[in-house]
């Protein structure tokens, strides 16, 4: 058995496939590749043929003539809330509008609901086996957020639940987003939250557990808040040291892309509505687009955000799971991969940085995303004769082995 803490190469790969961090949108097919590794990180990638003599008599795992590839980074996820709503995507099958079903008192009131009456206990153990699921599926490190609360004390035992989970090890980044939707308490009155969550609740909730958000998000939609809403909670929560994330232009164009820009955001999500002029000021601000497919599949949807556009532009494009209760049940890396080739357009090479270099930096991990020196040793070893079979054999639920990290 090799230490992951001592020197160790990996050798016998088939290949190794990275993007360089150094080269917008491009990606390096190695064969017959080894890769040193010390204390966690990467020392040297390259042909095995060309290692450097310092590192020949280190002990050896054996790659067993897989594919390596840095692991995925998923930048938007939902990942902590109580109960299911199984049967409500059913009673959509059956013609249901989500309009009917959230009078009835369902829709994300029901998971509010849910989410309220769990205790942190409870939560932690939700979280803990939804993230072995990610990690299982080759997911090294993934975004999540609260929301489900939208009171003061549920949105606090969200955050401590993720405080838990990191203090066990696991890798994640964590958002504060009590601005999810309007809870029943404030129907009609989207101005006083607005109020409450901005002058209130956020500095309480970050006063209360320091240091576990890093983010903050707003869910800028028609029906939900405004521009001027999501400005007002974001600016708060630049206040309180947090970066700005945006739900935006989901299911119109609300001027979320804008607004992310104007506010120095990492990402602004969604985007299947965004204008032309809201992708201009993405890509002149360095906002990262990040993109979720599967949520506009879940949904029935025929508008995927333009992505081919949003490249052209210059946009360092990037896709996640946005797993949640409501519209993407979904933990499944390969299949926003297959959807972003498939209906995003884009090729295998640039739908891998999307999901690797891309989203670490939005989140601004350089360590992640990529197999470079300095890298985290955190990859993957496929069982394929070449990536492109990831997107190429739609159903195979091919699984890698996560080399490396200890969860």
């Amino acid at each position: 058995m090799v230490s992951m803490r001592e020197r160790f190469l990996i050798t016998n790969l088939k290949g190794a496939v990275t993007p360089d961090p150094a080269r917008a949108w491009a990606v390096d097919f190695i064969p017959d590749a080894a890769l040193a590794v010390e204390e966690g990180h990467i020392l040297w990638m390259g042909r095995r043929h060309d290692l450097p003599a310092e590192y020949k008599g280190a002990p050896i795992l054996d790659g067993r003539g897989r594919w390596a590839s840095p692991g995925f980074v998923d930048p938007h996820t939902h990942l902590l809330f109580g109960g299911d709503r199984s049967q409500e995507f059913n009673r959509r099958l059956h013609g249901a509008t989500y309009a009917e079903i959230a009078a009835a008192g369902g829709g994300i009131k029901e998971t509010v609901r849910a989410t309220r009456a769990a205790s942190v206990g409870e939560l932690v153990a939700i979280g803990a086996e939804r993230l072995g699921k990610f990690r299982h599926k080759g997911v090294v490190h993934l975004e999540a957020k609260t929301g489900y609360g939208l009171d003061l004390d549920t949105e606090g035992r969200l955050l401590a639940a993720y405080a838990e989970l990191k203090s066990r090890g696991w890798s994640l980044d964590v958002t504060l987003m009590p601005g999810h939707d309007l809870p029943p308490e404030f129907a009609g009155d989207p101005d006083g939250y607005t109020r409450i969550v901005s002058e209130e609740w956020q500095p309480a909730l970050v006063k209360r557990h320091p240091g576990v958000a890093r983010f903050c998000d707003v869910f800028v939609e028609r029906g939900v808040f405004t521009a001027d809403q999501g400005r007002a909670m974001l600016e708060s929560g630049k206040r309180l040291g947090l970066t700005p994330r945006i739900h935006a232009d989901e299911f119109c164009s609300t001027g979320g892309a804008e607004l992310s820009a104007q506010v120095g955001a990492a990402s602004a999500d969604h985007l299947m509505f965004a204008s032309d002029e809201g992708i201009r000021a993405m890509a002149a601000a360095g906002v990262v687009p990040t993109l979720l497919p599967a949520t506009t599949l879940f949904l029935g949807m025929k508008d995927y955000a333009p992505a081919r556009k949003m490249i052209a532009e210059g946009c360092a494009v990037a896709l996640a799971s946005d797993f949640n209760p409501g519209s993407c049940a979904c933990i499944d890396p390969l299949l926003v991969l297959r959807l972003a080739c498939l209906q995003l357009r884009l090729t295998f090479e640039e739908a891998l940085c999307a999901m690797t270099l891309h989203p670490a930096r939005s989140l601004g991990h350089a360590h992640l995303g990529h197999l470079h020196p300095g890298a985290s040793a955190s990859f993957l070893l496929w069982d394929v004769k070449h990536p492109l079979d990831l997107v190429y054999w739609m159903g195979e639920a091919f699984l890698p082995e996560i080399a490396g990290l200890p969860r």
